[in-house]
Order: C-alpha cells, then structure tokens, then sequence
C-alpha cells in the first residue's frame, strides 16, 4: 500500500511541477505580448507625432494653394485611416487570442462584414495622396507598389486564418507603414523646396 501511495504523490508532485511550468510559460508569453504591444504602441504614437511635425515644415514653407491643398488632403487622410485603425485595434483587443471563436468572429468581421475592405479602401486613398504629393519617381513607384498590395488576395492572407493577435500585429504593420510612408512624402516634397 505504501508504494501505491508513494506513486501517487510523484504523480502528484509531478503533474503540480508540469502546471506550473505551463503556467510560468503562459505568463511568459502574455508578458512579451504585453511588452510588444506597448513597443508597438510607442512606435505608432512616435511616427505620429514625426508625421505631425514634417506636415507642420511642409506648411511653412508657404507652398501655393493647390500644394498646400495637397498636403492637407495627405496629413488629414492619414490621420483619419490612423483613427479608424486604432479605433479597430481597440475593440480587437477585447477578443481572447486563445478563443477559437475569436478566429471565427475576426473572419466575420474583416470578410464578411468587409471592414478588411475598409480599411484597404482607406489606405489605398491615403497612398494615392502621398503619391500626389512626392516628387522623386523612385519614390512614387515605390508608393504605388504598396498601394497595390492592398487587394482582395492580401485581405484573404490577413484575415482568413487569424486570430486577435495576429490581426492586431498586422494593423500595426499597416499604420506605421502608411504614417511613415506619408512622412516621407512630405519629407521629400519640403527638401525639394530649399
């Protein structure tokens, strides 16, 4: 009877050790989560205020109406596909990564209900200001190939098979790309002028 008991209690032992290994790797996880997101964050908040600075040069250097028009037209179409990012970013975050229906749900939403052509649609818009608004050829070809990837294809391999997580990683990449992008538009259009 003793030896029945004592491997009773390794297996106890062992399966608490294995539950909190499980455990201390879960939190792992959920902390470089964390810590990415709020990098992601950072990253975002920093190429805005960049973008908000370069919009500000742009202006000062008194271009005619139809340039500053331009300009505007770039800095507001950016800021509002921005909002509208953040604003998806918010309500994903509320979705639990680790729920197989959160798949399901994002599917819904980006697919079916065509927020994912939304959101393309709106980053389409804001490439084609910042090709306007470029100078330099290499970088207009460049914009313009961007602009393209924003399809029906690409939205399937976005949203299709991913979860809260992914689909959050994956918004990031698409705003800081485009406030980056249009940054460097602006960028290029004030050196041109000096």
């Amino acid at each position: 009877m003793k030896r029945h008991t004592l491997i009773i209690f390794i297996i106890l032992i062992t399966l608490i050790g294995c539950d909190n290994m499980v455990r201390n790797a879960n939190e792992q996880v959920e902390n470089s989560i964390k810590t990415s997101k709020m990098a992601m964050d950072l990253d975002v908040v920093s190429a805005k205020k960049t973008f908000a600075e370069m919009y500000d040069k742009a202006l000062q250097n008194k271009p005619d109406s139809i340039v500053s028009e331009k300009i505007t037209d770039l800095y507001l179409k950016i800021n509002q596909t921005s909002q509208y990012i953040d604003s998806l970013q918010f309500e994903i975050n509320k979705l639990d990564d680790k729920d197989l229906q959160s798949s399901t749900l994002i599917k819904k939403i980006f697919l079916n209900n065509q927020i994912g052509d939304s959101i393309f649609n709106k980053v389409r818009l804001a490439y084609g200001k910042a090709i306007e608004i470029s100078i330099i050829n290499t970088t207009k070809s460049r914009l313009k190939k961007v602009q393209d990837t924003y399809n029906a294809e690409t939205k399937k391999q976005f949203f299709e098979m991913n979860g809260p997580l992914g689909v959050s990683m994956i918004l990031y990449g698409i705003e800081s790309e485009l406030i980056k992008d249009g940054t460097k538009s602006l960028s290029e259009y004030t050196q041109a002028l000096r």
